[in-house]
């Protein structure tokens, strides 16, 4: 009886260099593509109004100035370019300040807090002057950063409380600017009770 050979069979041997190359250059390409959210006036809380209508019309993913009115009576300008804060602001992640009550301060400057929480971004507080020149500045700042091609749309944030008279100031503000095309942010109404 003759003796079974063991036949050995010759081990796998994968070449891993393709594979790790592929993934670095996926890794590479998210990198460049994703758009990171800077710290933004999320930190600074509303309770928006509710409304029944829903418009469909949706907002770009850029280019958006932001302006959140709290109850407090502050508003908190804001927009989504780094370059463009850093030249109106001073500071790639500032945000304006303004309190259109001139005979009282705003809760930032008692307090330092907005709401009850630090905020840990540069705050440049601006009177009315200073408001009007920065919705200026912000826009042409912008159209010069991209050649003239894009300009800011403007969406407000105001807390349910939040005085008319602020809302009417600013609205008085915006045409004094010509920025007369905004969008009021609203939470929408649920039909059922809570």
């Amino acid at each position: 009886m003759k003796k079974a050979r063991s036949i050995k069979k010759p081990g796998v041997n994968i070449d891993m260099t393709p594979l790790v190359d592929v993934i670095m250059l996926l890794l590479t390409f998210f990198m460049l593509v994703a758009t990171f959210k800077v710290e933004s006036t999320e930190a600074i809380e509303v309770k928006l109004p509710e409304s029944a209508v829903t418009d469909t019309t949706r907002l770009p993913e850029k280019d958006i100035m932001t302006m959140t009115l709290t109850k407090s009576g502050d508003v908190f300008l804001d927009v989504d370019n780094y370059r463009v804060k850093e030249i109106v602001f001073g500071n790639a992640n500032g945000i304006g300040l303004f309190h259109p009550d001139s005979t009282s301060k705003s809760e930032y400057e008692l307090t330092g807090k907005i709401g009850g929480k630090n905020l840990n971004r540069k705050v440049s507080i601006l009177n009315k002057a200073q408001f009007e020149k920065a919705l200026t500045d912000l826009r042409v700042a912008l159209k010069n950063e991209t050649g003239g091609k894009s300009d800011f749309r403007i969406v407000i944030k105001g807390d349910t409380d939040t005085d008319y008279g602020i809302v009417e100031d600013l609205m008085d503000i915006f045409k004094a600017t010509r920025n007369t095309r905004f969008a009021l942010v609203t939470d929408i109404r649920s039909d059922k009770p809570e």
